[in-house]
């Protein structure tokens, strides 16, 4: 096999790698919850959905993270991925009686994991951010 050919093939692989390394995370087995993916050009998006196919929460997996939560809307704190991290209130306003919450994790340099939680009461809320604090990323 020639050089050029070998170059060729391992130019070939670096989309696949790029992509097994934004693959969802492990969502914990007890959860009830699956799935749904959208690629993007350099991010996925992994939204969790219960059976009924709502969303539960979602996680935006890019090299570089598009929110910057402002600290004064830190709220509970959190580990994720072994890492210490706050979720934080958003900025936009929230429907009435609704919950939402974001947070970003750093998983490896130029590799983020926002994750967003739009729930419908404060049980729901805490119910989703449980299962997003034990997700498993590779």
């Amino acid at each position: 096999m020639s050089k050029a050919t070998i170059a060729t093939f391992l130019l070939a692989l670096l989309p696949l790698a790029a992509s097994a390394q934004q693959a969802c995370p492990q969502l914990p087995p007890d959860s009830g919850l699956q799935w749904d993916v959208q690629p993007g050009n350099g991010f996925r998006v992994c939204r969790a959905v219960d059976p009924e196919g709502r969303q539960v929460f979602g996680v935006m997996l890019t090299s570089k993270p598009t929110l910057n939560p402002r600290r004064r809307n830190r709220e509970e704190e959190a580990v994720i991925a072994g890492r210490e991290v706050h979720w934080y209130r958003p900025e936009v306003a929230t429907a009435a009686g609704g919950e939402r919450r974001v947070t970003v994790v750093e998983l490896d340099d130029d590799y983020y994991a926002q994750i967003w939680i739009d729930a419908p009461d404060r049980l729901q809320l805490r119910q989703a951010m449980n299962v997003a604090e034990h997700l498993a990323f590779r």
